[in-house]
């Protein structure tokens, strides 16, 4: 199923390891080569208008309105995740400018940053003379929002809380920024991802509940509640967020609460940085650590609410069954 996702993004279906890997020979490498024999999806977007015929007119995650009379020709991503949004719905080459750590797909590093954890760059934002810029709810700040819109920029505001919002997401980005001529590749996104999130809930539905706690941060510790998507992604696997019934979304429980919890294992993001000296202050009574239970993810397919997040629920799923695998032998021993 990894294969899925990223031959939607950038392909990989050609080269050695396609050759050697069976699974590589699916429908969708045959998509992806449909995709190439109409001369590929970025020589394929309809930029414009046909004689200034207004377009029905999109709203927005945030419930607003945007009136439009053309395609965006420029378009300026605010987020990392909305950088590879853009791309999986074929959109790439009206990108000008993204955000900091925007670095997927490789060509994604070479567009102009015009923001980044601080805030947008007005300077950096007007130079490369965006007529959309796409921001994210709840991580673009409401006066930045503002402030592009009193320049004459109109923003499309974006939100993914649940793993059913990125091909929703995709496809909105599809009519947003013009759809290819040969081939819809939003639509050929968005049913891709659909089809390989069903087949996942319907491979894991009936295996085994684990008691899981994730790690956001260290210092402090936190971590999510049902509501965020990481949770769900999670849910994917069997794994059941020990912190699902807390209050806030994001939050920084105590550790002798963790500990109640009586987590069996502990996801976290490979990608920050970890003080393993931490892990038994932090973990030591916990069945996850005595275990040796703690498992690195892909810190960009998880942190990111984006098209890459299944290869994220492939992880953790792939922990899960090792980690009842493990239990079962031991059974199997004891007895």
């Amino acid at each position: 199923m990894a294969a899925v996702l990223r031959i939607l993004l950038g392909g990989v279906c050609v080269g050695e390891k396609a050759r050697r890997d069976v699974k590589f020979k699916s429908i969708f490498c045959l998509l992806f080569a449909l995709l190439l024999s109409v001369g590929g999806v970025e020589a394929a977007i309809d930029v414009r208008v046909d004689n200034g015929v207004p377009l029905s007119p999109i709203i927005d995650d945030d419930g607003r309105m945007l009136v439009r009379t053309a395609f965006p020709l420029r378009v300026v991503t605010l987020a990392p995740a909305l950088t590879e949004l853009v791309y999986a719905a074929g959109a790439e080459k009206k990108l000008v400018g993204v955000s900091a750590y925007s670095d997927f797909p490789e060509s994604a590093r070479h567009r102009p940053q015009v923001a980044d954890a601080h805030g947008v760059s007005f300077e950096s934002l007007l130079a490369v003379k965006p007529d959309m810029v796409l921001a994210w709810k709840g991580g673009t700040r409401p006066g930045d929002i503002a402030r592009i819109e009193s320049l004459g920029v109109p923003v499309f505001v974006v939100d993914i809380r649940t793993l059913a919002d990125v091909p929703r997401v995709v496809r909105v980005l599809g009519t947003l920024l013009g759809r290819p001529k040969f081939a819809d590749t939003p639509q050929q996104f968005a049913n891709a991802f659909e089809a390989t999130l069903a087949k996942m809930q319907a491979d894991h539905k009936d295996k085994l509940k684990v008691k899981v706690f994730f790690e956001i941060a260290q210092l402090p510790l936190m971590t999510v509640n049902r509501n965020h998507f990481i949770s769900e992604t999670m849910r994917l696997c069997g794994a059941e967020n020990v912190f699902a019934d807390i209050s806030q979304t994001v939050a920084e429980p105590s550790r002798e609460e963790l500990l109640k919890r009586g987590a069996e294992a502990i996801l976290r993001a490979a990608s920050i940085s970890k003080d393993s000296s931490r892990d038994s202050a932090l973990y030591g009574g916990l069945p996850a650590y005595r275990n040796g239970r703690i498992y690195p993810l892909n810190g960009d397919w998880i942190l990111r609410p984006g098209p890459r997040v299944l290869l994220a629920a492939e992880q953790i799923c792939a922990a899960m069954d090792r980690l009842r695998a493990e239990d079962q032998n031991s059974s199997r021993t004891r007895k």
